[in-house]
């Protein structure tokens, strides 16, 4: 193995690229590479190979003297990276899709080729002729497969070493060599017509093929699912092979559709076919492109370029994009569903087209089946494995039907009458006013989410005291608001398995949740772990913040569906892996945040992220994560709601500590409610205690005034003294009668006398201090006082007494 020169091309120019929107026969775009010489004459040079990367939807193809283009659909551009020289093999590596593996012609090595810079990180040697073949296996023993038409090179990835040598014999040189879509068998095709298949893992051959009918056997190609294989050379027939069997499944005659010979073929993914591909990609003898319904039997389409025949093709791993290498060097990209759909096959006729249009009408009413029984027929097609297996060929399911198909993946009862006994019991008190606490401008929006919460809170407690519960269901609401009772069957079906151990400590964080993040986290990046205890950033804050608002809060609305098609396809844990994912792929992003607060920011808005190599990530932790630490280990398998005339209870969960939550509440609403009849008698005592007090002040200053004019004959010194002597006594009396009427109500009777009792022992200390005073203030000279206004106040005083201890007495 040899290293290559790091950041040697790194400024690569990029240019723009025209698709076209309307195509003429399918084709997107055309290529060729004209070079005009020092003579001023221009000449063509041709291109010899090509190899599609879905997921960013880029296209590589090298030409004959090793110059290579990068097509990017998605952003419209296109580059050219430096020359390896001639190269015989491309293909992208899936494990990392900006990496390019490109099979040199002249020394016959494997580059490892950033296709974003050009720049060489990986060389491999070994092979003792030119390259033909590059396979990847899409499993995790993650390895290459090399082949010339001498020898087949098996090599490790993970330390870029030989795994297993295959070396053949002049008579029988390889045809053709690949791995099964599911990475599990290697199979290879002989020059001496047989086909030999081993098993990955242990490179022991399972089976060899040695087909009768098939002569000059030259190419195998393979279904999405693995299940079936198809054989074919420049005999015209064609062998379907089933893998689940070992058997033939059916021999077609190819000279019925005028093909003398098979130089290469390929199948065609569709959408919905369920990786049991129909369509069969025929390159003929005489160099045509011919699609075939296995199905039917029938020539969906042929291509048949003007300018030149076709040398060879590649269809696209999805099956959107394929690409036509013609013998004048031109490559012509072809839109899949452009081709597959544009020609009707010539044998089909319109059906009654001889009737009248009246009678056409009758008999389409006649037989045109309810919604009722079309989703009937939808719900029997649509298996589980069968949309699993949709859902990993095209990505994402499509709107039309998600919610028929979200449906039928957690197998919703449709318990009516179940749900009308929890809609009939009103809006829960826990939400009367959740309005307050979020902004929803549509009141259609907002009434279903009510409704959805309330019903929950009526099928258990539990779901009235969660304070995320509302962020987690809302997005659910947005999408599948339409029908109320399939919206609340699978919130209530998605609390019941994915959110598995979510409230076994409820209200309190889920520990054995966050600990599970924690450990999956520390298995496959524990730099990204250490990074976030440096900053005293726990699993709460990168972990329950996503679960908790069900990834709405991080991922945009597109993106949100596609990742719950996921979700609700596999097993409970897969959402675990989710988050643990979403941490890695955002890895970057993550390490520049220095702070406690920025990090609580990001997990709270929409970031950027590539939803392909996330989903990606995902599904390689569920298969890579060890046994001891998965959440398969903890969580139960799938259970689906119950069918029938009530759903059954929802466990799982500290039932006395939520009681008692709740509980609490409903006492904090009841605070302003009906009080006890000794918070009742304290308060009117309190009331009338401080109404007698605001008229006694009135009265006093009344008093003061009416004093003040009936003897402005006094001198008005003496008269300003004697009002301040008069203040302090009423002050000090009004102060005395109201602390004791506080404490006769504040302490019982019992209190009152142990604090007389504890009082005693110090009145006569008081006493004598108070006479001691009262000698001191006879020494003084004598004032000029008010005896009018002494008496008045001495009445008001005793007034206030006596009514005071009624009202007591009145209590008591």
């Amino acid at each position: 193995m040899e290293s290559g020169n790091q950041g040697e091309y790194d400024n690569v120019e990029k240019f723009d690229i025209k698709i076209k929107s309307k195509p003429k026969d399918g084709v997107i775009l055309q290529l060729h590479h004209t070079v005009r010489g020092s003579n001023g004459e221009s000449h063509r040079i041709r291109f010899s190979v090509g190899t599609f990367e879905d997921v960013h939807e880029k296209l590589a193809c090298a030409d004959n003297i090793g110059n290579i283009f990068v097509l990017d659909f998605s952003d419209l551009k296109f580059w050219k990276l430096k020359s390896q020289g001639p190269c015989t093999a491309l293909q992208f590596s899936p494990h990392n899709l900006d990496t390019l593996v490109v099979a040199g012609a002249k020394k016959f090595t494997i580059n490892f080729i950033d296709c974003e810079s050009g720049t060489t990180t990986v060389s491999l040697l070994g092979h003792t002729a030119p390259i033909k073949h590059i396979s990847f296996s899409n499993n995790k023993i993650n390895n290459l497969l090399t082949a010339s038409p001498a020898e087949a090179i098996l090599w490790e990835l993970r330390n870029y070493t030989k795994y297993f040598t295959l070396n053949t014999y002049v008579e029988a040189q390889i045809q053709q060599i690949l791995f099964t879509p599911a990475g599990d068998y290697l199979v290879a095709c002989f020059q001496n017509d047989t086909v030999q298949i081993w098993r990955h893992e242990t490179m022991k051959s399972v089976k060899q093929i040695i087909p009768n009918e098939l002569k000059h056997l030259k190419n195998i190609a393979f279904t999405m699912n693995g299940r079936a294989m198809a054989m074919a050379g420049l005999a015209p027939i064609l062998i379907l092979f089933s893998m689940d069997t070992w058997k033939a499944i059916k021999s077609i005659d190819l000279l019925k559709y005028d093909i003398a010979g098979v130089q290469q073929m390929a199948f065609i993914p569709q959408m919905f076919d369920g990786g049991a591909n129909k369509v069969l990609a025929i390159l003929s003898s005489d160099c045509n492109l011919i699609f075939l319904d296995l199905e039917t039997l029938k020539v969906v389409n042929t291509i048949q370029p003007d300018s030149s025949n076709v040398r060879r093709f590649v269809v696209s791993p999805t099956g959107k994009y394929f690409l036509c290498v013609l013998q004048l060097g031109e490559i012509n990209i072809y839109n899949t569903s452009y081709v597959l759909e544009s020609k009707q096959s010539p044998t089909e006729k319109p059906i009654h087209e001889e009737f009248a249009c009246t009678s056409i009408k009758k008999s389409n009413k006649e037989h045109s089946p309810t919604r009722v029984e079309v989703e009937a027929k939808m719900r029997t097609c649509m298996d589980s494995a069968r949309l699993r297996r949709i859902l990993m060929q095209y990505g994402e399911y499509p709107d039309k039907f998600r919610s028929i198909i979200w449906r039928s993946l957690l197998a919703t009862p449709r318990n009516r009458t179940a749900y009308s006994v929890l809609v009939d019991k009103g809006i829960h008190s826990s939400y009367k006013d959740i309005e307050s606490q979020f902004t929803i401008h549509s009141s259609l929006t907002l009434k279903n989410l009510k409704r959805l919460l309330s019903c929950l809170a009526h099928w258990c407690p539990l779901f009235g005291v969660m304070k995320f519960l509302p962020s987690f269901v809302f997005p659910f609401v947005k999408i599948l608001q339409k029908d109320p009772l399939l919206l609340f069957e699978i919130v209530a079906t998605v609390l019941l398995n994915q959110c598995q151990l979510w409230f076994e400590y409820a209200p309190f964080p889920p520990v054995s949740i966050l600990a599970m993040v924690e450990n999956i986290l520390a298995e496959h990046d524990r730099q990204l772990l250490n990074h976030f205890c440096e900053l005293g950033v726990t699993s709460q804050t990168y972990a329950l913040k996503i679960l908790e608002t069900a990834f709405s809060e991080v991922l945009t609305c597109s993106e949100w569906l596609i990742l719950w098609d996921h979700i609700l396809s596999n097993e409970p844990a897969y959402i675990l892996m989710a988050v643990v994912s979403y941490n890695i792929v955002q890895k970057n992003a993550i390490r520049r945040l220095k702070t406690h607060e920025q990090l609580e920011n990001f997990f709270h808005m929409q970031n950027p992220i590539d939803k392909k190599t996330f989903l990606k990530k995902a599904y390689v932790l569920l298969t890579e994560t060890p046994d001891d630490i998965h959440p398969r280990r903890f969580f139960n398998s799938f259970t689906p709601l119950e069918k029938g005339s009530c759903y059954q209870l929802f466990s799982g969960y500290p039932k006395a500590t939520i009681c008692l939550k709740l509980a609490k509440r409903e006492r904090k609403k009841q605070k302003s409610g009906p009080y006890t009849l000794k918070e009742l008698t304290s308060k009117s005592q309190e009331k009338e205690i401080n109404s007698r007090l605001k008229t006694t002040k009135s009265s006093d200053s009344e008093s003061n005034n009416s004093d003040g004019i009936q003897d402005k004959n006094f001198i008005e010194s003496s008269s300003k003294k004697t009002k301040k002597r008069s203040n302090r006594v009423c002050n000090n009396k009004d102060r005395k009668t109201k602390d004791d009427l506080i404490q006769s109500i504040m302490y019982p009777a019992t209190i009152q006398l142990q604090k007389k009792r504890d009082n005693a022992g110090g009145r006569k200390d008081k006493c004598s201090k108070k006479e001691k005073e009262a000698s001191k203030r006879s020494t003084l000279p004598p004032k000029v006082d008010s005896e009018k206004r002494n008496s008045f106040l001495e009445q008001e005083v005793e007034k206030l007494m006596q009514s005071c201890s009624s009202y007591e007495d009145s209590n008591d």
